[in-house]
């Protein structure tokens, strides 16, 4: 063999060992180009696990909130449903508004108002609702309250006064003052007494005391016809004449003691007229009474011989107290005649300086009868004294809450 030949197949061998390096080199970069591909594939691998994992939590957390979502809807749905099915029931505003139903169904009906002062006529809740001027009590009371009522309407003068009853069984019933009055009817001690047909507050301390116009008043009375008499007891009293006209008897102008055409008629018409001591809202609610304005001797008469009705005044809402009115109340056992100074004891009249009253002396034109802290005086007509308003309120008017005691009075009125 030449030494070109040998060249020649070392040159191939050292190829071949090149070659083989050269595959050895490949398989070694195969290798980590596999294992590094490999790699590469399972960070892929984890990411995918990552992200489905996070996928899945988050599909918890929407399932979660739906389903808190929906409890809160249906939570809202039952407490809607609770409140439309048991309302929150205010029968005085109920009343109020039979009032109002009451006033529109006769704006056009008003031919079937009552026509003669005092007289009365009444509508139903029934016809109201069903001529539209009422909702229906299901609209304005919870289910299971069943109602029904009615308004009377009341024509005093050129106004008609408005007063609804209602009833809805157990749940509730309008009540009259009157009526709530007389529930404390008592046979001793301080309180409301049943004389005849009258009841009568007597006592040094009964509890008659009543807020009416946003003013005190005490109740004298629940008289026969149902109606509440009740004096003012504020203690800003304005002062007057009963009369000072020139009285040719004594020759001087020491007034004339004829109630129907005296100076203390001009006032109370006055004090009616400009509202002073009942507002226009509030004046609807009395009535007009038998005053009894009869002339009495000025001798110590019993007082149950008292004839103070022989005589009245029937055209006037405001008035002044009757002298019986202040000696009755007395609780005193010795109190029986008309200058008895017994008739102090036992009595809140003790504590109110009345002034003038509706009656005078029979014996001299120009004396009326005066009172203060329970007793009565003889006193010139042209003299000033107190002048204490007397009013009577309808019997129909409704009780609005109180006690009657000084501090938690009965309240009457707007």
């Amino acid at each position: 063999m030449d030494e070109h030949e040998n060249l020649e197949k070392i040159d191939d061998k050292k190829i071949d060992e090149v070659v083989d390096s050269n595959e050895e080199d490949d398989v070694v970069s195969d290798l980590e180009t596999e294992t590094f591909t490999y790699t590469v594939d399972n960070n892929n691998i984890n990411n995918d696990y990552n992200k489905n994992d996070y996928s899945e939590n988050k599909s918890y957390i929407y399932i979660i909130i739906g389903v808190l979502v929906l409890f809160s809807i249906i939570f809202l749905l039952v407490l809607f449903a609770n409140k439309v099915g048991s309302k929150t029931v205010n029968f005085s505003d109920i009343e109020k508004k039979m009032v109002s139903g009451a006033k529109s169904y006769y704006e056009k009906n008003s031919d079937l108002l009552p026509s003669t002062d005092g007289s009365s006529v009444s509508v139903s809740t029934e016809t109201l609702i069903q001529n539209s001027y009422l909702k229906p009590f299901s609209e304005m009371v919870s289910e299971g309250i069943n109602c029904s009522g009615n308004v009377t309407v009341f024509k005093r003068s050129d106004d008609y006064s408005y007063f609804p009853y209602l009833n809805c069984g157990q749940d509730y019933e309008s009540v009259k003052v009157s009526d709530k009055v007389i529930q404390s009817v008592v046979s001793s001690g301080d309180g409301l007494y049943k004389i005849d047909d009258e009841y009568v507050y007597r006592g040094e301390y009964p509890n008659n005391y009543v807020r009416f116009d946003g003013k005190e008043w005490r109740i004298l009375r629940i008289n026969s016809d149902g109606s509440i008499r009740l004096i003012s007891t504020e203690k800003k009293v304005e002062k007057n004449v009963w009369d000072d006209r020139y009285n040719s008897e004594k020759q001087s102008y020491v007034g004339i003691n004829d109630f129907g055409v005296s100076r203390i008629l001009d006032y109370l018409k006055s004090v009616y007229n400009n509202n002073s001591l009942v507002s226009a809202s509030n004046r609807t609610l009395l009535v007009k009474n038998n005053w009894c304005i009869g002339k009495v001797p000025e001798s110590d008469l019993l007082i149950s011989n008292l004839d103070l009705c022989s005589e009245v005044y029937d055209d006037l809402y405001i008035g002044l107290i009757n002298i019986d009115e202040v000696l009755i109340p007395s609780l005193a056992s010795n109190c029986d005649s008309l200058y008895d100074i017994e008739c102090t004891n036992y009595n809140y009249f003790f504590d109110i300086n009345v002034g003038w009253t509706m009656n005078v002396s029979n014996d001299r034109s120009y004396i009326a009868f005066s009172s203060n802290g329970g007793s009565l005086s003889l006193k010139n007509a042209s003299s000033t004294e107190y002048v204490r308003p007397v009013i009577n309120i309808n019997g129909n008017v409704l009780y609005n809450g109180g006690a009657g005691t000084q501090d938690d009075p009965y309240l009457i009125g707007d």
